[in-house]
């Protein structure tokens, strides 16, 4: 199964751990991931998802599966939908990477949007879910769910532009004319201050599974390898960037979507708080978004072109290009 997934390997290292042991496996490749591939897992009366880095993969994506298993399974109880985690393997021997299993949600992809699910009513309902769930991610007490290790708040966004510009260029890739300028900007915008908590990073349409029936709701966030601590406002306005220039009408407005984080007490209080703000008052966060977005997509671009897995992904060269230009247009907007 291009040579990512052995089911007889697997077979026995579900038996190991107790995983409906003996019984015959099925296995698919599923879509949608980029950096990481995922496969459906059938066994028994069990539905799962495995996840592991791609062929080629980014540095140091073994221990970012042990990073991913661990914050999903520290989410379990605090109410923000996700997909439960079954099991971790550490082991290189059964598929050569470090993998993990989780359930398989029940839910549907937003975009393109699903009937019934694309009706006015409808589409105000996964808007707002969307903007709640994103709220409920922020108030987890990461502290006290043991992911105080997981990243430093101090000196958070004085890292955001050095970090992603070191990492653009190990690609050693082409040439993004007017990434200079973007990065000199958002050193001279540095937030004052923050409220540190657990931000995924990467918060969008297609990041989330909708609930397959009305009312619409998110029944899973995806994707959590971008996850850490840090400022709130930039999965805020990443989430509103995205959905901006992705929907159309009747899916809420950016302002909307502020206004339902903010009532469902999303970064609520001390510094950085949102009361009152509109997407105009983002305009550093839309930036360094879309900046980190273009870095995250060239490297995901770039890796395509050496794997022989899977085909050279022209179309995510061509957004991460569209993400450096957007952070032109706003940097030139705020001038």
């Amino acid at each position: 199964m291009s040579g990512l997934l052995d089911v007889d390997r697997l077979a026995r290292w579900l038996d190991a751990q107790g995983l409906e042991a003996r019984l015959p496996v099925s296995a698919a490749p599923l879509a949608g991931g980029r950096s990481n591939a995922m496969f459906t897992v059938d066994r028994g009366n069990q539905r799962w998802v495995l996840r592991r880095p791609a062929a080629v993969a980014m540095p140091n994506a073994d221990a970012g599966m042990v990073r991913e298993f661990r914050i999903l399974a520290a989410l379990a109880g605090t109410g923000v939908p996700h997909p439960a985690v079954v099991a971790l393997c550490e082991d290189p021997a059964v598929l050569g990477r470090t993998f993990y299993l989780m359930e398989r949600v029940d839910g549907v992809a937003l975009t393109p949007p699903p009937q019934p699910l694309a009706t006015g009513p409808g589409r105000v309902e996964i808007s707002r879910s969307m903007a709640e769930s994103l709220a409920r991610l922020h108030a987890v007490d990461w502290r006290g769910r043991g992911l105080a290790d997981l990243g430093r708040p101090e000196g958070f966004h004085e890292r955001q532009t050095e970090r992603w510009t070191r990492q653009l260029r190990s690609y050693e890739g082409r040439e993004l004319p007017g990434v200079d300028g973007v990065t000199a900007w958002l050193r001279g915008h540095l937030p004052e201050s923050f409220t540190p908590t657990l931000i995924h990073g990467d918060y969008h349409m297609l990041n989330v599974l909708i609930a397959p029936e009305p009312p619409g709701r998110v029944v899973a966030i995806l994707d959590w390898e971008t996850a850490t601590i840090g400022d709130p406002l930039l999965d805020l306005a990443g989430f509103c960037e995205i959905w901006s220039t992705s929907l159309g009408d009747g899916w809420g407005t950016p302002d909307q979507l502020i206004e339902w984080y903010s009532a469902a007490g999303g970064a609520a209080s001390g510094p950085g708080a949102v009361g009152g703000l509109g997407l105009a008052d983002l305009t550093y966060y839309q930036v360094l978004y879309n900046f980190r977005l273009t870095v995250l997509l060239e490297g995901i671009y770039q890796r395509s072109l050496r794997d022989p897995t899977r085909p050279a992904m022209e179309d995510v060269g061509a957004r991460a290009r569209w993400n450096l230009d957007r952070a032109r247009q706003l940097v030139h907007l705020h001038e």
